[in-house]
């Protein structure tokens, strides 16, 4: 009974270990390791600077095709309900239900189809002439988005979120009471409120296209599922397996979704909706029947007896992963907790009243307004370019340089990549291979289309005589070559006598001056700057960065260039370090400082992390790498003075360069990499002490203690006046970029911040930060610090006029 009761712990604990909650806005702890490893490693190499949703997952952001086969048979009456929801009475019994939401690329729910789907049902489920019912979306590549987000937003009270919860409960309820059968055929994204509709059907057929996908996203919204989504995937899955859907907002494909229990059938699209009428039919005849779920064993264990296991253990994970800065998780468990002592009928109770408390809290509004600006982002501001991009050249196959190379020809552009030599070429198609073919290892891809892809790049050397007349053929260039300015404008010099007249000459760069680039070209209109973040292939964001000579159409090229390869596009003007690579050099010289007057780095890395960043600031500068480091201070010292880098004495990151000191590839920086993090004892690990984790490299500390500030110890300041210090002069320092032009819109400063920078997203970027704190009070926070700490922490003059009435930086 002992081994019995271990091993049923051991599985307990397995089957609730969750991903993070945040993939949608957040993608990894690496990506903001990343993002600022790339600001810096541009300087020395091919990389660039400066991570959720993560292959994020998104609200109603699908374009696949719904492809609808030939009726069975002739309808005998065709009427409209509304003006979204069309139904088709066939001769043979079924009516097919076409939901198609007017004016709207995607379907969404509102409260009006709410009443609709409730009317329309009730007519069918009465007449006579009708056996079954096939729910289809009129829309190309959508099923159902979900709720209509803008809807949800205009709630004021908590009371009217959780009417419209109560109101969708009611009506899906009783879609799924019919006594006549109703099934859903699914094409394209089936998400939010759109899969609790399908859940809510008693078949459900899915087609196999590559954007048919599944989830309930809600969480990474602040929500929770608020149409009995939390009641029904767990009566399809069980606890163990649900649960991490809910918590996760995790996306499924057919198949899974149908190993899981969630989907009935999966066909191909040609078949769909031919597939979903039979089974409508057969369903009405008794040829097909459904069953409910049979828990396992281990199922039935963790939802009976240890189901205090399962709720202890999750919310353990819970804590763990978003250290309670997300409250949907933890109301997610509230809500199975319901659901798991007191039954189904206490858990939809449950989740309309936390549905309404959610929706009224600040970290809900906050992602849901980074949500909104991430869907605006998804239109070229620009307009259409003149000329599609067919064919475009990356000039250096390093890291970045294959990189973006990958990202396009996975989008069908062809690719010539080309090298100094075969040897880098190489280098650079094998990283692309390698890349794809974990893909495949983990079947997210078939090796045909790996293979597909790869032939979509076409390498090229110097030594290769033809690859001048290759260039002839290019609509876009994007140069990924060291960061070195002379060498950058030798090669646009180059590269312009074989390019054509249309041709765009892109350049990969976290910090040089494109207006600088640019002079090297007959035609600096056609030269624009584009700013990836490395990994390329993981990296959402994309920075363009336009100078005044910069064209219309060539910067419509570059944005439309970014949104084929699936990047979140924001534009800034030619300044110094842009935006990423300006506000987090500020973030970290604080942080520097800091470190300079006594705050350990183990207390360092804690704050930052504690106020919601995926990695502190120490171990960041040690993935960056401290030689990265140093050419920063020293290349935007000169354009941006102490405002910008200021704060901590340079010599400290010059030596330990000098000593060989520079982060984890070279195995010492401030921790030690050559040695395992120090073990807790036994008896320790009874009293609550926790490892200290990675040991401090001691030369480093002690040479830390040689640059220390004299007379100045801020080991014992408050955490909050430590977090706010470093995460306050970055937002400042944001301020300024948007006085300056750098940015066009506080909108895109907190998209840049929270997908290049990691920036937390249940704050909602730097811009909302100050406004849920108020602009009067943040330039008071400001001020203060320069009063104590000198003029790094000079307001924005821009911050200084919005704070003599309090003015938000988003208005709505």
């Amino acid at each position: 009974r002992a081994r019995a009761t271990r091993a049923t712990r051991a599985r307990a604990t397995r089957a609730i270990h969750y991903p993070s909650i945040s993939t949608s806005f957040h993608r990894s702890v690496m990506s903001s390791l990343r993002c600022f490893q790339n600001v810096a490693s541009s300087l020395l190499s091919q990389g660039s600077f400066a991570s959720r949703l993560s292959s994020s997952t998104r609200l109603g952001v699908h374009s696949s095709i719904f492809a609808s086969a030939s009726r069975l048979a002739s309808t005998s009456s065709s009427s409209p309900i509304g003006r979204d929801l069309l139904v088709e009475k066939r001769s043979d019994g079924v009516a097919v239900i076409t939901f198609d939401l007017q004016n709207s690329p995607v379907n969404v729910l509102r409260a009006e189809h709410t009443a609709g789907f409730r009317d329309l049902m009730r007519e069918l489920s009465s007449d006579p002439a009708v056996k079954a019912v096939v729910m289809r979306s009129g829309k190309k590549g959508n099923f159902v988005a979900g709720a209509d987000i803008n809807m949800l937003a205009a709630c004021q009270t908590a009371n009217e979120l959780e009417s419209i919860s109560e109101q969708a409960q009611q009506v899906f309820d009783e879609i799924a009471a019919m006594s006549k059968p109703v099934v859903a055929a699914i094409d394209g994204a089936c998400m939010g409120g759109g899969f609790e509709l399908a859940l809510a059907c008693k078949y459900r057929v899915a087609s196999t296209s590559a954007k048919t996908v599944f989830s309930l996203p809600e969480v990474q919204l602040g929500l929770l599922p608020g149409a009995g989504g939390t009641m029904r995937v767990l009566d399809h899955t069980g606890v163990q397996k649900g649960l991490p859907l809910l918590l996760t907002g995790k996306q499924l494909k057919p198949d899974q979704a149908r190993r899981l229990g969630l989907v009935d059938q999966v066909v191909d699209p040609a078949a769909l909706e031919d597939a979903a009428i039979r089974a409508a039919s057969d369903l009405a005849s008794q040829k097909l029947s459904t069953k409910p779920r049979k828990a396992g064993l281990l199922d039935q264990v963790l939802e009976g007896p240890a189901k205090n296991l399962l709720l202890s253990k999750a919310r353990e994970q819970v804590m763990k992963q978003t250290k309670g800065k997300y409250p949907a998780p933890l109301a997610i468990l509230k809500v199975v907790e319901e659901r798991l002592k007191n039954g189904p009928k206490a858990q939809l109770k449950a989740e309309r009243q936390e549905f309404g408390k959610l929706g009224m809290t600040p970290e809900s509004a906050a992602l849901i307004s980074i949500y909104k600006a991430h869907t605006a982002l998804k239109t070229n501001r620009f307009g259409a370019p003149a000329k599609k991009v067919e064919t475009m050249a990356v000039m250096g196959a390093g890291l970045m340089g294959a990189g973006i190379a990958q990202v396009s020809a996975t989008k069908g552009i062809k690719v010539l990549l080309k090298d100094r030599d075969h040897k880098g070429v190489s280098r650079g198609e094998q990283q692309i291979y390698n890349n794809l073919t974990q893909r495949v290892q983990r079947r997210r891809m078939s090796a045909v289309e790996r293979d597909g892809h790869m032939a979509n790049i076409v390498p090229l050397t110097d030594q290769d005589p033809h690859w001048r007349e290759h260039m002839a053929k290019a609509d876009m260039v994007i140069e990924a070559v060291f960061e070195d300015l002379d060498l950058k404008k030798r090669l646009v010099q180059e590269i312009e006598q074989y390019i054509p007249e249309h041709c765009v000459v892109a350049s990969n760069t976290s910090q040089l001056p494109i207006s600088k680039i640019a002079e090297a070209s007959k035609r600096p209109d056609k030269v624009v700057g584009m700013h990836y973040f490395s990994p390329v292939d993981k990296m959402p964001l994309l920075e363009v960065i336009t100078t005044e000579q910069t064209s219309k159409d060539t910067a419509a090229s570059a944005v439309q260039m970014g949104l084929r390869q699936g990047k979140t596009v924001i534009v800034v003007g030619d300044a110094p370090g842009f935006y990423t690579t300006r506000v987090l050099a500020s973030l970290s010289a604080e942080g520097a400082g800091l470190l300079l007057e006594g705050v350990p780095a183990h207390d360092l890395d804690k704050h930052l992390r504690d106020f919601g960043y995926p990695v502190g600031l120490v171990s960041l500068l040690d993935e960056v790498g401290i030689d990265v480091a140093s050419h920063i201070v020293k290349d935007l010292s000169v354009s941006l003075g102490d405002r910008v880098v200021g704060g901590a004495d340079p010599g400290l990151i010059n030596e330990m360069v000098q000593k060989g000191f520079c982060g984890r590839k070279s195995g010492k920086g401030f921790y030690l990499y050559n040695q395992k993090p120090s073990r807790t004892s036994f008896l320790d690990r009874l009293m609550g002490k926790k490892s200290t984790g990675k040991p401090v490299n001691p030369e480093a500390l002690a040479l830390v203690e040689k640059y220390r500030t004299s007379g100045v110890d801020s080991s014992k300041l408050p955490a909050e006046e430590i977090q706010h210090r470093m995460v306050a002069r970055m937002t400042n320092e944001a301020v300024y970029c948007l006085q300056e032009g750098v940015l066009q819109s506080a909108s895109d400063g907190d998209i840049g911040a929270v997908f290049g920078l990691g920036f937390p997203p249940f704050r909602g970027g730097p811009f909302r930060w100050i406004d849920s704190m108020g602009t009067s009070k943040f330039l008071d926070l400001v001020k203060g610090f320069q009063d104590k700490y000198g003029d790094r922490f000079e307001p924005a003059p821009l911050l200084v006029d919005y704070a003599k009435t309090n003015r938000k930086f988003h208005e709505k």
